[in-house]
């Protein structure tokens, strides 16, 4: 069988399964004692080093590994941002997962960029998995009220990609990929929307514009659910 296309049959039953996934995550987690919330975080930081594992041995395995195989994407950076958050959190690794890794893995499920490939593949059921996991370990946190970032961190977010940006850019020139979708957006998708708003020259500032404008969203949200 072919690919998907965004919001069909195929995408939506995902969807309302992972939506499952999630409520069942978080009345769980709810409920869970301190120690038990303490390792549940720690699983799906094993589950997705295991799934990235999986999947860098079946792109080699299936002679297909390329340039554009290694973690370099956002979501797979999450990967080590919340190995990190799990055993030494802290404010800037909260800043991240709640900035980067929380909405970036949102609008992957929204508008996956794997739509192309084959329904019920290997890869099509490690792209879903894989992003449902990155963002159920943010909302817990989140819900729990865990997570400890106020808009005033955004700087901290701002500096790692400072640092993170420059270097995947010089990677997607020297290589040819499009990592963190820097050279140019996934069709169909709002980033597309953007490239052909604002054209090749005025895409990166939009980016970052649309950006800002999503962390005001949802620190505002965060804002209004700690003084219910």
């Amino acid at each position: 069988m072919n690919g998907f296309t965004i919001f069909d049959s195929v995408h939506l039953t995902w969807l309302i399964g992972i939506s499952l996934f999630f409520i069942i995550a978080l009345y769980s987690y709810h409920y869970f004692s301190t120690k038990q919330q303490q390792f549940f975080q720690k699983i799906i930081f094993w589950l997705l080093l295991f799934l990235e594992i999986t999947k860098q041995l079946y792109l080699v395995i299936t002679d297909q590994y390329s340039y554009w195989s290694p973690p370099l994407h956002l979501c797979g950076l999450g990967i080590f941002i919340i190995g990190w958050h799990s055993y030494f959190p802290n404010r800037t690794t909260a800043t991240l997962l709640f900035t980067l890794t929380l909405p970036g893995a949102a609008i992957a499920l929204l508008f996956p960029g794997w739509a192309a490939d084959a329904v019920w593949s290997f890869l099509h059921i490690h792209s879903f998995v894989f992003h449902a996991l990155l963002i159920v370990f943010v909302l817990v946190l989140v819900k729990e009220q865990q997570l400890k970032t106020q808009f005033r961190d955004c700087w901290r977010a701002v500096l790692f990609l400072l640092v993170t940006v420059p270097i995947i850019y010089a990677y997607n020139a020297r290589f040819n990929t499009n990592f963190m979708f820097l050279n140019k957006p996934v069709k169909n998708t709002p980033l597309q929307w953007l490239y052909d708003a604002f054209g090749a020259s005025g895409y990166l500032v939009s980016f970052a514009g649309v950006i800002f404008i999503i962390w005001v969203v949802l620190y505002t949200l965060k804002t209004m659910k700690k003084s219910s």
